[in-house]
């Protein structure tokens, strides 16, 4: 069996050069039946080589569909991220007033405006001449198992300190820098969790931390530092001591550190 069109036209002109015992009009009938034939071989040739092509560009369309089909099912088993309602937005340009309107303004004594922010001179109030108190109310609204904070800080100089931290009363979790130049994210009143990760002096940086009630994550300039998991065999966060205990502060009254530098555009999140 001719396996090519090649093999055909071979075939076919020893066919033709075999009818010589023909009469010529016999002949010339007989020719114009093999053309036939043959236009109806190249036809043929022609049609399965389409059909090879064809069946080639299924394969690669198929290849492509099933490419296609993992790309968007690994798509789809990605977990949504949370969605984030603000609840609280402290620009502190020239005031302590939440932009929002859900909050009353922060307390801000002997803190005055300056560098776009709000200073603070690092004194620990209380019998200190010359402390001060920057300070939100509490954040009723505050899911408490399930949010984030955020503030820019700008420091002149490394050394241990907080940056904000969440309830006056329990310290229950809260953004600190360390003498080291790093930063780290303080729970349960005293403990740390400490990173690798660190801050310069004499520019604007943002200190975020985000809990979803068993991953608390600590960021620097919106970088992942650390993560902590809390509960289900991991250490418990106390939570605030009190309903009312989720004010914010710059100020540590468990070991009197206070923040020395400028602070600005504090907001709070619930996540969803």
């Amino acid at each position: 069996m001719p396996k090519n069109f090649s093999e055909y036209f071979f075939l076919f002109r020893m066919y033709i050069q075999q009818r010589h015992v023909c009469k010529q009009t016999h002949r010339g009938k007989q020719e114009k039946k093999y053309k036939k034939v043959l236009i109806f071989i190249i036809a043929l040739s022609n049609y399965k080589e389409n059909l090879r092509t064809m069946k080639i560009k299924c394969c690669f369309i198929v290849t492509l569909a099933a490419a296609l089909v993992v790309v968007f099912s690994g798509c789809s088993k990605t977990a949504p991220q949370k969605q984030s309602t603000l609840i609280a937005c402290y620009p502190l340009i020239s005031d302590g007033v939440d932009s929002m309107g859900l909050n009353p303004a922060m307390t801000l004594e002997n803190a005055p405006f300056e560098k776009g922010g709000v200073y603070c001179n690092g004194i620990y109030p209380g019998s200190n001449p010359g402390s001060y108190v920057a300070a939100t109310p509490s954040i009723n609204l505050l899911n408490t198992k399930s949010f984030s904070v955020s503030m820019d800080f700008f420091v002149s100089e490394i050394k241990t300190q907080p940056v904000w931290i969440i309830g006056s009363s329990g310290r229950w979790i809260g953004f600190y820098l360390k003498a080291d130049g790093t930063v780290a994210l303080l729970y349960n009143n005293w403990d740390y969790l400490t990173t690798s990760i660190t801050y310069s002096v004499n520019e604007w940086h943002n200190a975020k931390i985000s809990f979803d009630g068993t991953t608390a994550n600590i960021f620097l300039d919106s970088s992942l530092a650390g993560s902590l998991k809390f509960g289900n065999g991991y250490v418990e966060l106390n939570g605030p001591d009190t309903q009312t205990d989720t004010d914010i502060e710059t100020i540590n009254y468990s070991n009197g550190d206070a923040f020395e530098g400028y602070v600005k555009d504090l907001k709070v999140y619930n996540l969803q």
